[in-house]
């Protein structure tokens, strides 16, 4: 294998700075791609150019990479869907019920209830952390938004609990993924990712931690920033802040004469889960060596 040395460092550092500065996610990811292949062409940006064309294409040419792409397509899709069949609205019905009958007894009260509640729906749907965090903020996000609860608030407790409970409870793509590269070496990869477990350190405090911020109501820097700015100006949002959705995504109502059911929301997302688990994830396939 030929060593790039510092070279090798450029094209994640290039995609990782344009993805902050331009919030484009796919035009800095394709830039590093790019940058990569020019890199392993020595420096030549038409040979660079033309494998990452060729790269491009080859992807489409496993069938467990199409699929992927094809899943992670229609994630939006199936989020509109819950909405237009109610089961949004059915959901936060259902959420405002409790909120009313349990929100004294919680310190902190309905704020730190319905900041509890996101974390639980992060936490339980772990078979696809995309599917998690889209689905915490169609479903909580009118909710914080009522109680006042900043944006940042929101984001922050979805990715700090879609990917550490996708990482904890690996019976996804990710486990799959894991127990692939241990079969290379171990007899047992499925014992030895299991016992492996506990030294997963960073999931576990990821998940601990946005406990301690929603119970303990202590923010610190940017969010407790975020926090003033929403109790003294009454904004959701930072200056300046740019949104990945639109309002009429995020704004979708049911379709007239649909009755608002949480169970609209839930069936779709369960059968959503068990699409995206595969046979081989269970199968004896996957713990056979």
């Amino acid at each position: 294998m030929q060593d790039y040395g510092i070279w090798s460092l450029v094209p994640p550092l290039v995609a990782i700075v344009l993805a902050i500065r331009t919030r484009q996610v796919f035009v800095s990811l394709l830039t590093g791609i790019w940058l990569g292949w020019v890199v392993v062409n020595g420096g030549n940006f038409w040979l660079g150019t033309m494998d990452t064309l060729q790269a491009l294409v080859d992807v489409f040419a496993d069938a467990g990479n199409t699929r992927t792409i094809m899943f992670c397509a229609l994630v939006g899709g199936l989020i509109l869907f819950i909405q237009r069949s109610g089961g949004v609205a059915g959901f936060i019905h259902k959420v405002h019920g409790m909120l009313e009958r349990y929100g004294h007894r919680t310190r902190g009260g309905e704020r730190a209830l319905v900041q509890f509640f996101a974390w639980l729906t992060g936490l339980i749907i772990f078979v696809e952390s995309s599917i998690s965090v889209l689905t915490v903020g169609a479903l909580y996000r009118p909710l914080f938004d009522k109680l006042g609860i900043p944006r940042e608030k929101l984001a922050y407790i979805a990715d700090s609990t879609s990917a550490p409970s996708s990482i904890l409870i690996p019976f996804n793509a990710w486990g799959a993924f894991i127990m692939g590269l241990l079969a290379l070496d171990f007899a047992h990869p499925f014992g030895t990712m299991f016992r492996a477990m506990a030294y997963n350190f960073y999931p576990m405090l990821a998940l601990l931690l946005v406990l301690l911020v929603i119970f303990t109501g202590k923010d610190w820097g940017p969010m407790k920033a975020a926090e003033r700015r929403v109790r003294e100006e009454g904004k959701l949002l930072a200056e300046g802040a740019k949104p990945m959705l639109s309002d009429e995504l995020t704004e979708v109502q049911p379709v007239p004469g649909v009755k608002p059911r949480a169970f609209n929301m839930v069936i779709q997302v369960g059968r959503r889960l068990g699409m995206k688990c595969p046979q081989p994830v269970f199968g004896k396939k996957l713990f056979t060596p």
